[in-house]
């Protein structure tokens, strides 16, 4: 009698293999029956084949049951198990890093140089947007990120010169158009809002709504007045950094130095001008001193002190140079170009600049060099949650020939 032969591996038992020993033991049974062969035989063949097959069949249950063990690698728990960005804030508002960690072991948590533990990219993107819906020189200027303080832009102050010629003239060289090189002032701005224990147990309300508001107006404020004033220690340098009213900014294009924005002056003493009239007149000129090229895009930025001043200008007759209607809160042109409401500008007073006209995103730039990133601080407020956050931003005057700044005499 031949003894049934089954090729296997330990680790690669299948059905298939089942099939094919069960296959092997038929086929000799019939060989032997058609050989007549004794009962016995054949029963001896059987036995044999029947042992085999449940061998195979334990080792196959074994082989399934190691299969189907929860895989621990990495991978497989990032593909089957994913947490939502607000959970991970949420969490992390309540129980901090440990919190995180206790709900889902997976987590990667980016930690920077300082400590930090880095915001979910959901909230950190909705705290920079609401900063671009609250700030109003971000909203002109818009931003550019970056990822090094090395960074600078090549500007060009003219300077070519050009000369009709007949056919046979001569040609002398004429003057080259000159550049230059304009480095972004870089600082860092932080906020710190704190919230009680108790509140973030509770969870009453949505904590990522919360966080990424408060978050988002400390960073306006404080960014808002850097952009204005600045002046480029720790911070961005900003629009009407070191103007006066001196000779040198109050000269036009052609004559002022590089790197400053023109002030044209009221001629007045704590007011835009003595007569309703006068001050139309000085807002003119602020246009007709702007060149033509940056006029599309231009815009009046002011507080809204200095608007209602504006608003309540009348003629000699009695109308409202700005046509009012009562319906609306006030006028939100002058010229046709549109008025831009920044409550960080100064207020119509004496050596104030309160209005500032024209092409704010030719004029300035804002550079952001690090994104959002948090630290949860539990300790130095007792039943209270710090939570520092933090990110670096920085500016370039660029073309000074955008803007324009009325000034108010001293």
């Amino acid at each position: 009698m031949t003894d049934v032969i089954v090729e296997k591996q330990d680790e690669e038992v299948t059905l298939k293999a089942v099939a094919d020993a069960l296959e092997v033991s038929t086929a000799q049974t019939d060989a032997l029956i058609e050989t007549k062969a004794t009962v016995d035989a054949v029963e001896a063949v059987k036995a044999d084949a029947d042992a085999q097959i449940k061998n195979l069949n334990e080792k196959m249950e074994a082989l399934e049951a190691k299969a189907a063990r929860p895989d621990l690698s990495t991978q497989s728990i990032k593909e089957s198990k994913t947490m939502d960005n607000k959970d991970m804030l949420a969490t992390f508002a309540r129980k901090g890093v440990e919190g995180l960690r206790a709900k889902a072991a997976d987590v990667q948590i980016s930690v920077d140089a300082q400590g930090g533990f880095a915001l979910p990219t959901e909230v950190a993107s909705n705290i920079i947007q609401l900063q671009h819906e609250s700030s109003p020189i971000r909203g002109l200027v818009g931003g550019i990120s970056t990822s090094t303080t090395d960074y600078s832009q090549l500007v060009s102050v003219g300077g070519s010169a050009s000369g009709w010629v007949g056919e046979t003239s001569a040609r002398p060289n004429t003057g080259s158009p000159e550049l230059n090189k304009i480095s972004a002032v870089f600082g860092e701005v932080y906020a710190s809002p704190k919230a009680y224990q108790h509140v973030l147990e509770d969870a009453f309300f949505n904590v990522e709504s919360w966080l990424a508001g408060e978050v988002a107006r400390e960073f306006s404020e404080q960014e808002n007045v850097a952009f204005l004033n600045g002046n480029g220690v720790n911070k961005p340098v900003g629009i009407l950094n070191g103007l006066d009213t001196s000779a040198a900014y109050v000269a036009g294009d052609a004559t002022r130095d590089f790197g400053k924005y023109q002030v044209i002056k009221s001629g007045q003493a704590s007011s835009l001008g003595a007569t309703s009239d006068a001050v139309i007149n000085l807002l003119r000129s602020v246009v007709l001193n702007t060149k033509t090229g940056y006029l599309g895009n231009a815009k009046w930025m002011m507080s809204r002190a200095t608007h209602n001043v504006l608003v309540d200008l009348k003629t000699t007759d009695g109308e409202y140079f700005l046509q009012r209607d009562i319906t609306e809160a006030a006028a939100g042109r002058i010229f046709g170009y549109e008025i831009v409401i920044n409550e960080d500008m100064a207020e119509i007073g004496a050596g104030n600049m309160p209005i500032v006209f024209g092409d704010f995103a030719a004029g300035y730039q804002v550079v952001d060099r690090v994104g959002v990133s948090m630290l949860r601080d539990p300790y130095s407020a007792h039943g209270a949650i710090s939570f520092y956050t933090r990110k670096r931003v920085g500016s370039m005057l660029l073309n000074t020939e955008a803007l324009k700044v009325v000034a108010i005499a001293a």
